[in-house]
């Protein structure tokens, strides 16, 4: 579709500056016509939903306008001035680069076939944000109390109990890094909240409509960590790790205290009044899934916990000697491990059985480890459908995008089902995406 509307409105840019050269006129009347059609061609395709509408589309329309509305308002001063080619190619160069730069949103995000839902339940959404006046926030200049937001979806119904599982994005992330695996989630019964760690997400926009962007200097060492080969680091790292880990799991804790305080309060609201404080599981992807892990750890009432292709940092105690030293505590929550090929092959060449994940799941009381095959980091989020380009760019591998979210989405359910809902044993292969990367049916 992008590649559609580029060529068609370049050409109508070529032919209007063709016929305007070779006429020596600007042809105003002509390009107002011809903007306005445009524009009422893709209104009606809106419209009629043959072509979808979204935020990709806005740099497009207001370009289409803002043409429309020069060359309309130099069509009502009805003042001719002599034509000129320099002017007009110049004019036109201009045009077609602002076109190019209005198209770019649709390039990087191309429309694409949401993934529904497969569970009963229609999905409702609601944001909340708390403040945590115990805690001052360390990002913030004023030294106000820390605040965090959270993102429900729950089922569309005012009767049942639902267990609670609670979501951590990644260092790089956001709170809807992982939409389609909420919306699967909520559908079949659950009622799930996405962190917004504030000045960690990529962005948050709170409820009153407040945004804060990621600190530049955890973004700045977040990349450069990623990315370290310098082994002599190794207790610098740790230490700044732990600073993240304990923020993260200090949001987690004060969030899942404040949910649980609402559903004992008289009158609880939605989605409170459908929470089962019985049933509660953690997961998050990549730094997510680490702070997800060590909260379940510190507490008595997580009854599972995922961990999306991130390492178990909180397991890291100590650092002596030269080396980091990890919990020989058993893990007492079960645990799933989900790993992108990547993580797991050189996870198993460099530390092997001494990997902090690898060994909270052979000292833990209940655990489970899976690889996908042909995958990359971010294939364990949403991204790859939303922007292909960027995700590729960022870190995917070969296996179909489509494919390992829809299979990540079905073990994650399994798991839970099985430890929330107690519904049986969780079948959870040691891998998947393995023999096929064709696209989900």
């Amino acid at each position: 579709m992008f590649y559609v509307i580029w060529i068609l409105l370049l050409l109508l840019e070529t032919a209007l500056f063709y016929f305007s050269l070779k006429q020596q006129n600007r042809l105003l009347q002509e390009k107002c016509i011809a903007y306005s059609a445009f524009t009422l061609v893709l209104l009606l395709l809106f419209g009629a939903k043959i072509l979808p509408y979204s935020f990709r589309f806005i740099p497009l329309m207001l370009w289409l306008t803002g043409r429309l509305l020069t060359n309309g308002v130099l069509l009502l001063k009805k003042k001719k001035r002599p034509f000129k080619k320099v002017k007009a190619g110049i004019r036109y160069t201009s045009a077609v680069f602002t076109l190019l730069l209005s198209l770019v949103p649709l390039l990087l995000f191309p429309p694409f076939e949401p993934l529904e839902a497969s569970g009963s339940y229609e999905v409702e959404t609601k944001k909340f944000t708390y403040t945590d006046q115990n805690r001052m926030d360390p990002f913030s200049d004023e030294k106000s109390p820390r605040k965090v937001t959270v993102d429900f979806y729950y089922p569309k119904t005012e009767n049942g109990k639902f267990p609670l599982i609670l979501f951590s994005h990644g260092a790089f992330g956001f709170s809807g890094s992982n939409f389609f695996t909420f919306q699967e989630l909520a559908s079949h019964g659950y009622v799930v909240g996405s962190i917004s760690h504030t000045s960690h997400a990529f962005f948050t926009l709170d409820t009153v409509k407040t945004l804060t962007l990621a600190d530049p200097d955890f973004l700045q060492k977040a990349v450069e960590i990623n990315g370290l080969k310098d082994t002599s680091r190794e207790e610098e790292i740790f230490h700044i790790t732990k600073e993240w880990m304990k923020l993260r799991t200090e949001d987690t804790h004060f969030l899942l205290d404040t949910i649980l305080g609402e559903t004992r309060s008289i009158t609880p609201g939605l989605p409170f009044s459908l929470l089962s404080s019985d049933a509660i599981g953690l997961f998050g992807h990549s730094l997510g899934g680490a702070s997800s892990a060590e909260t379940a750890r510190e507490r008595n009432d997580v009854d599972a916990v995922i961990v999306l292709d991130g390492t178990m940092l909180g397991e890291e105690v100590d650092f002596i000697d030269g080396h980091v030293v990890l919990n020989d505590t058993p893990y007492p929550v079960p645990l799933l491990n989900v790993y992108a090929e990547d993580h797991y092959e050189s996870a198993m060449e460099t530390q092997g059985d001494e990997y902090d994940n690898f060994y909270a799941s052979a000292h833990a009381l209940d655990a489970r480890e899976t690889v996908f095959r042909g995958t990359g980091h971010l294939n364990f989020t949403d991204l790859p459908l939303f922007s292909p380009i960027l995700a590729e760019k960022l870190g995917i591998g070969p296996a179909d995008a489509r494919s390992a979210i829809v299979t990540m989405n079905e073990i994650v359910l399994e798991f839970f089902n099985s430890y929330l809902k107690n519904e049986g044993t969780p079948q959870i292969e040691k891998e998947y995406l393995d023999e096929s990367t064709s696209a989900e049916n």
